[in-house]
């Protein structure tokens, strides 16, 4: 067991804070010793901290109301040593004299992560906040205490508006993935001129399909479905005169890597995007970077820079038109506190405009006609079953003023066994004669190809192919790149690619994926326990059983668990059975299908996973028990009702 003991009588730093009134300075000492701010590597928090301080100074007119807020999480070293301690738990302290500190009740909200403060009369307050983790039960044991830095709170008598505000956030890139290693959250900021302004904030987002934030914190997540794109984050700030002032700024969502364009000649730079955290320039950091190139046709894949295994960035120099619609694609990788992470990059795609000759652009888009939920782009489809109709299409266009392109065929790779409706060009629908549809063994995708198509200076041409999803047997994903070949001016080869076409298909089902045996461990002969838990490795986070509920329609449904026999060794029956429990109530597993989860319509089920003194435990009665393995079959059932 390690036990880490920290002395507060050791720490007696000064904080000089200034009244705003009189401009005089107050030496103040914390209530304990802040942590500080948390410390990452990507998304793997390698020190315990604050992500979100509660602003250092916080002016408030008497007798109005304005929030103070905090947050912190626990190292990844922390989190494992501590994972018994499952519920976050917060603590407010004040001092009137930076010296002198008390508990905030919780009947001002004091146990909570924001809290009111309405001043009554003019002065200075100092607030510090205590994060720390508890074990389940009304009385848990505490460890990981995190302390803020010091708050204060100055009451005035006069209010205060806003001319202006600053918006800033702590990282401009959030990645859109639920792997450990990247980080999907940051902390937006405003800064108000003057700062001794006296009202409120309020915080908003332009797009919560791709991040959602906390109108009160400004604490901003980003999705996890892999939707990338921009998003604008506005601070409202809500002056005592009734008049209001906004700010913004934006952060971009994505999978790590954006796509680039230069022309043929220049150099194109791949850069892992993101506040990359404290890397190690001598290499001791325990984390190697490999990257890739792929040919957007073939998805023959090449690893390149092998001899610098730490590269945060790859340079194609003097690119050329055969480099066009390449992909690029990085794989990091890092061992911390004896566990492997691991986290590949979103494709990233080079596009390479030419100097001189045709210069083609290509404008694909997909749609799903059958169904959208919201979450759709241009180029990227989720939710697709069998059945659906999907609609390509593609504006193919010249903007070269004096090259042509001649004798082109046009490729579009879709999922094998796609059913093709029609196919259109420049509005008019093509026979089945005008355009072929059969396998491509090298890229194992069935290529739709439209031959004899040309570009004269200036000119475009519009595809569209309607189709009918079909045969889709699991939950995969397809991506693909629609291309053009043909003869620069008659002479030479051109080729250009599209953008990246990327569906996600689902069956609409709900099924278990995964359920893990429970064990109880070795027992005595007689027990003296009347309830025995699972092993620690069975507990909060691991899952007992994992569902993927991919129902486009989801009304309520439950979660069910049932006993099927005694548990028995050899001939032996054990003297004890299976109950689950929850919230303090105890159910019998062998009566009857104990309802474990159920959701609200338009709600997924969701996998399953209890702490320790929750869930499904082993029950015993104090008789004797012949050695042996026990063992038995829990039946799982998702169902209306039972």
């Amino acid at each position: 067991m390690f036990i880490s003991i920290l002395s507060a009588s050791a720490f007696n730093r000064r904080y000089k804070q200034v009244n705003a009134e009189e401009a005089d300075t107050t030496e103040v000492t914390p209530y304990k010793k802040p942590t500080g701010d948390a410390t990452k590597f990507l998304g793997i928090w390698l020190t315990s901290g604050y992500t979100l301080q509660p602003n250092e100074n916080t002016y408030i007119e008497v007798g109005q109301t304005k929030t103070l807020s905090g947050n912190a999480g626990r190292s990844m070293l922390t989190y494992w040593a501590t994972i018994l301690y499952v519920n976050k738990k917060y603590q407010w302290y004040k001092s009137t004299d930076g010296k002198n500190w008390t508990k905030v009740s919780s009947k001002d909200s004091g146990d909570k992560k924001t809290m009111p403060v309405t001043p009554t009369e003019v002065g200075t307050t100092y607030y510090q906040l205590d994060t720390y983790f508890q074990t389940a039960g009304l009385i848990g044991a505490t460890a990981s205490h995190l302390y803020s830095n010091v708050a204060t709170v100055h009451a005035v008598p006069e209010p205060v508006n806003a001319q202006k505000v600053t918006v800033t956030v702590d990282d401009d890139y959030l990645y859109n993935s639920t792997n450990d290693l990247v980080n999907i959250e940051t902390v937006a900021h405003a800064h108000p001129d003057p700062v001794n302004f006296t009202g409120a904030v309020t915080w908003s987002i332009s797009d919560t399909n791709l991040a959602t934030i906390d109108e009160e914190t400004g604490e901003i997540t980003a999705n996890t479905g892999r939707r990338a794109g921009v998003v604008t984050v506005y601070a409202t700030l809500h002056n005592p005169d009734g008049s209001i002032i906004k700010g913004e700024t934006d952060i971009t969502i994505g999978g790590g890597l954006e796509n680039q364009t230069v022309k043929a000649g220049e150099t194109a730079t791949f850069a892992l995007q993101g506040n990359i955290g404290e890397l190690d320039e001598d290499g001791d950091d325990g984390y190697t970077i490999k990257w890739y190139k792929e040919d957007p046709i073939t998805h023959t894949r090449t690893q390149v820079q092998k001899d610098k295994p730490q590269a945060l960035s790859y340079t194609i120099p003097d690119t050329t038109l055969d480099d066009d619609g390449t992909l690029i694609v990085a794989i990091i990788s890092m061992s911390y506190g004896g566990r492997p992470y691991s986290y590949t990059t979103n494709d990233a795609y080079l596009y390479v405009t030419p100097e001189g000759g045709p210069d083609i652009e290509m404008t694909n888009i997909m749609k799903n006609e059958t169904f959208d939920d919201g979450t759709n782009t241009d180029n990227m489809l989720f939710g697709v079953n069998n059945g659906d109709t999907v609609t390509y299409t593609d504006t193919v266009t010249n903007n070269s003023t004096s090259g042509t392109l001649t004798d082109a065929t046009y490729t579009l790779p879709l999922h094998n066994n796609t059913k093709i409706a029609s196919v259109q060009l420049d509005g008019k629908e093509l026979s089945s004669s005008s355009y072929s549809f059969k396998k491509n063994d090298t890229t194992g995708a069935t290529d739709l190809t439209i031959p004899g198509l040309n570009f004269k200076i200036n000119e475009s041409h519009k595809i569209q192919v309607n189709t009918t999803v079909d045969s889709i047997e699991k939950k995969e994903t397809f991506s693909t790149v629609p291309y053009i070949a043909g003869k620069a001016d008659g002479k030479t080869d051109y080729q250009k690619v599209g953008r990246g076409n990327t569906i996600n298909y689902e069956l609409d089902t709900i099924t278990i994926t995964n359920t893990e045996n429970i064990d109880y461990g070795v027992i005595n002969a007689v027990s003296n326990k009347t309830i025995l838990y699972r092993q620690d490795k069975l507990n909060n986070p691991y899952n007992i059983i994992d569902i993927d509920d991919t129902r486009r329609v989801k009304s309520s449904i439950g979660l069910y668990v049932r006993q099927k026999s005694e548990l028995i060794s050899g001939n032996n029956i054990l003297s004890g059975y299976l109950e689950y429990h929850e919230n303090g109530v105890a159910q019998d597993l062998r009566a009857t299908d104990v309802e474990v989860s159920r959701t609200d319509d338009e709600q997924a089920l969701s996998s399953q996973s209890w702490n320790k003194e929750e869930g499904v435990l082993l029950h015993m009665d104090p008789q004797i028990n012949s050695s042996g393995i026990y063992t038995t079959k829990l039946e799982w059932t998702i169902a209306d009702s039972l």
